[in-house]
Order: C-alpha cells, then structure tokens, then sequence
C-alpha cells in the first residue's frame, strides 16, 4: 500500500515496515524453537530470516543488523532446546553467512540496476531536451520551431493575416569574435537570444544558426520591439558597431510550408546586408520572381547543358590602328523555354554562390572548340577567341586540363585561345589560380587580365602575376566626352602597361572619338558596341568572316 502511495506518509510506512519484519523474525524464531521436529527446526526461521532481509536488501547496515541480531536470538534459544556443537555452529554461521552476503549482492545488484536507469532516464531526457533546444541559446531549435509553427497556423482557428516569420541576423557579429574570440561570442549570443525572447515572451522564437535568430509572431509594434532589441544591443557593447536586420515574410493560406516560409524571411533579410539605411525588409512579389529565377538556374544548369539551351555569342574584338578583325570573346546566353533570354547577369553570380559555375565555363570550352573547328572545316581563317574563367573555376575542376583536352580533341592550336582573367579574382592569395597562371604560360596560352580597374585595381597584381594583355574596364570609358579625368587615367594605365610589356585593349568603346582617342594613346585593341555586340555565331560569320571564306 506503501509502495503504491495509497499510504502517503513516509514514516507510518517505515514503522508498517518495520512491524511486518518484526513479524516475520519473531514468528520464524517462534516457529523454530516451538518446534518438536528437531529436524525441521531451522527452516521456518531462515525463511523469515530471508523474506526480511529482501525487505531491507536496499540497506546493507540494516541487512547486517538484522541477520545477526536474529541469528544470534535464534542460538541462544536453541542452546535452551539442544546442544550446539561445532558442528550446528559451523552451519549456522554458514547459513548467516550465505544469506548475509547474498542480501548485500542483491543490494548491488538492485543498486547497478537502478544506477543504470537513473541513467538512461537521465540520457533519454537530455536526447529530449536536446532534440527541442537549442544548445547554445537556450531557446528552441529548428526542428521544434517547424513543428509549433506549423501545428499553430494550421489550425483553422489561427487568423494568419495576423502572422509574421521574422529572421534577424546581427550584422557585423564577426567583427565581435574576431575582438573577443569565438567563446565570448557565445555568450554573448546568449545575451541576445534573452533580450529577443524577452521582447518576443509569447511568440515562438528559436536559434536558426550562427548569429540568425527566427520568430513567429503577430504583426503587433514589431517595428518598435526590434527596434528596442537593437537599442539593447548598443548599450551592452559600444565598441563594436552591430546592426539588426530583419527579413520578414507574411503567410498567405493555412497550407504555408514552414521551411520556405524561413527561407523567404531569410531571403529578405538577405536583400538589405550592407544597406545601412535599411534595417526591415518585407519579401515582396519581386522578391518572389528572383527567388524563383534563381531556383530554376540552379535545377536546370544541367539540362540547359545538355539541351544547349545556353548559346554562345561572339563579340567582335578589333585592331586600333585599322578597325579589322584582331578576334572575338566568347560570352554566354541562357535561352530558357521557362523565363525566356536570360543575360550573364541573371544567372552568372547564381552560379558562382552556388559552385556551379564551372560546369558552365567547361562547356564553353567544349562550344567554342567545337565552333572553331567548325569555322576551319567551312574554309574560314582562324580567329583567336578569348575565354573567361571564373576565380571558382581553378578550385572546382582544372581549366588547364580541361582546354587541353577539348583542343586536342578537335585539333585547335593554342594560339588561337586567350585566356580571360578578371582582375577581381586574383584580389585573394589562390595557390590554385597562381599555379594555373603559370601553367598557362609555361604551355604557350595567351594571359588576358579582365576587367582592369573595375574597383579591385591593385598594382599588385601586375606586379605579382605575368599576362600579355591588359584590358581595360568599360566603366572608363563611361561618359567618355564630359569626364575630362577619363583621358588622363585611361592614357597612363596604357602606358604603365607598355612599360612592363603588356597590349592593352580597351572595352565599353561605343563612339569614334573614342577610338581616335585610344589609337593615339597606343592602345592595341579594341572592343565595344561600336564595332558589334554580342551576337549568335551564325550572325557573326556573316558579318565578319564571309569575306575572308577560302
């Protein structure tokens, strides 16, 4: 009764206890020594004796006490009744003896075993409590945000209008751990996940990752308590300037998937890093239709590869001193059946983020190989074409490698490939792109260094890397007749080059001031809309090679 708590007292369960195995001794020593069955005189008390000690087998002490006790009444008794030889003494101290120790083996036993489920219980409610919190914070995961968040706006009783998903991200929070280290920044994440969860006590906020932080809430003063939250943030540390950005995305229907709800609350978020003035950012349709775009370029970069839905156009590349063909640059076009003629800039820098633009650049290789071969077998002279590389490209497959293999493959001489670089991707010490360069020259390739003072200019570069052709950013040319500073730079960037033995083209020419210009100044080569943009190959052959046809 004790046991099952229908008796609750714990000392009226101690004295009932103790009063039953009291019984117990008292009726087996009773029994033994009233007993005029000589034989049988011992097995009535040591079953008492037994049934008593499992009682208090969690006490070893007591377990000791008693048997002793007991057994030394029971003897004495005996020796009332019979003599105690040796022989009676010897048993009885070996039945006190084996009952005593098997009492306490049970004891361990029982206490192993316990020990043991203390222990898994312990486990089982750290795995549970792990499998809702965050670590780190305190506050809830991912998995168990998901899980709250979509029980509450799938129940049909939730008005969702009324909802937001909020992801903040502390912007500048590196700079923290690089000042105090990465253990200080943890606390100090702590600190922010208290001070958001104490703006936010009755919404549902977690620990998305790193510095990230995501809340389901409703649309009440959430300007002002984000607000508040940053505020809070500047007077704990003043040295370290951090800013609080807020993406936020609002639910449409009670279907709203949680995760892409996160993701679009990210994703605004994400649309306002380093813009200072701005620190809240609903996701909006346009959002929407990028996000959309970039999903599309990241699914079909390999179908689009293999249905050649990505075109190469050819963008005419010609002498200063003549305005006849030099050669072309081989530039990419996406013709998707889905979002129409996509530029380089809709999906170029979506391949870079997602490491997949070198499945983009090897097929330019294999494209314009296999023009070029096409060219020769039509009787057309050979032009050198330009190829660019992506700084991603020397780290996810090996360029040098892969041109040579297509080259031989359609017996393509090297003098016909010039290798673009922009100047941006040799900003970050590359042990990968160095010794690429390097292989590039020792095997013969013309180096071509992109996009010269497009806003990484460092002379370090032309001190650093060796190339054949400086060429120069279009932005330079820019409103080339009412800037007077153009001139001045562009003619000392042409003959900085020609000091250290490098050509120099120029890009973005569009009027003939400008060529006149840049022939005076020495500049070799030149490329622009003036003489041709980008355009298909079939377009190119007819406008620039179907006079030089054999």
């Amino acid at each position: 009764l004790y046991r099952k708590k229908i008796i609750k007292n714990k000392p009226l369960g101690y004295i009932i206890k103790l009063l039953f195995s009291l019984c117990c001794l008292f009726f087996g020593i009773y029994i033994s020594y009233k007993s005029y069955d000589k034989s049988g005189q011992v097995f009535a008390f040591i079953t008492m004796e037994a049934i008593v000690l499992c009682i208090y087998n969690w006490h070893p002490v007591n377990t000791v006490l008693i048997s002793t006790v007991s057994f030394a009444v029971y003897i004495f008794l005996q020796s009332k009744i019979i003599d105690i030889n040796y022989s009676i003494q010897v048993n009885t101290f070996t039945t006190w003896l084996f009952l005593t120790v098997a009492s306490i083996n049970l004891h361990h036993k029982n206490r192993c075993e316990a020990s043991f489920d203390e222990h898994i219980e312990k486990l089982t409610k750290h795995l549970q409590q792990k499998s809702v919190t965050d670590e780190l914070t305190s506050l809830q995961n991912m998995n168990m945000f998901y899980k709250v968040t979509t029980d509450i706006l799938h129940n049909k009783n939730t008005d969702i209008s009324d909802y937001r998903f909020v992801y903040l991200d502390i912007e500048n929070f590196k700079n923290y751990n690089d000042k105090y280290g990465f253990e200080a920044g943890n606390e100090f994440l702590k600190i922010i996940a208290n001070i958001i969860k104490s703006k936010f006590p009755e919404d549902n906020v977690a620990h998305f990752s790193d510095d990230h932080f995501v809340i389901l809430t409703k649309n009440d003063s959430l300007q002002d308590k984000l607000e508040e939250i940053e505020n809070k943030i500047h007077e704990i540390e003043k040295s370290v300037q951090m800013n609080l950005k807020a993406g936020i995305y609002r639910p449409l229907d009670y279907t709203v998937n949680t995760h892409l709800a996160c993701d679009h609350a990210r994703y605004a978020c994400k649309s306002i890093k380093k813009h200072f003035e701005t620190n809240m950012k609903e996701y909006d349709n346009s959002m929407r239709s990028h996000l959309r775009l970039r999903q599309y370029i990241v699914n079909n970069i390999d179908q689009a590869i293999e249905n050649e839905n990505i075109k190469v156009y050819y963008q005419p590349v010609v002498w200063a001193d003549n305005k006849e063909l030099s050669g072309a640059e081989a530039l990419a076009r996406w013709d998707s059946p889905e979002f129409g003629f996509l530029s380089p800039a809709d999906f170029i820098p979506i391949l870079e983020e997602y490491h997949l633009i070198h499945k983009l650049d090897t097929y330019m290789i294999k494209k314009v190989c296999s023009d070029l071969d096409e060219f020769r077998c039509k009787g057309f002279d050979p032009i050198p074409v330009s190829l660019n590389f992506s700084r991603l490209d020397f780290d996810l497959c090996d360029p040098v490698k892969i041109l040579n293999e297509y080259r031989e493959k359609f017996n393509i001489p090297k003098d016909l490939f010039h290798i673009e670089i922009t100047e941006s991707a040799l900003t970050t010490s590359n042990k990968n792109i160095q010794e690429a360069i390097n292989e590039f020259h020792s095997q013969g390739y013309s180096l071509w260094l992109d996009d010269f003072g497009s806003g990484y200019s460092g002379l370090n570069v032309l001190k650093d890397f060796n190339f054949d052709v400086l060429k120069i950013d279009m932005q330079f040319l820019s409103n080339f007749s009412n800037n007077k500073k153009s001139q001045p730079i562009i003619s000392s960037i042409v003959e900085l080059a020609n000091k250290i033995g490098m050509t120099t083209l120029s890009e973005g020419v569009e009027t003939e001031d400008a060529c006149k210009f840049l022939k005076s100044i020495g500049c070799k080569r030149l490329q622009g809309f003036y003489f041709g943009r980008p355009m298909p190959k079939e377009n190119f052959v007819e406008k620039f090679m179907s006079t030089s046809k054999k």
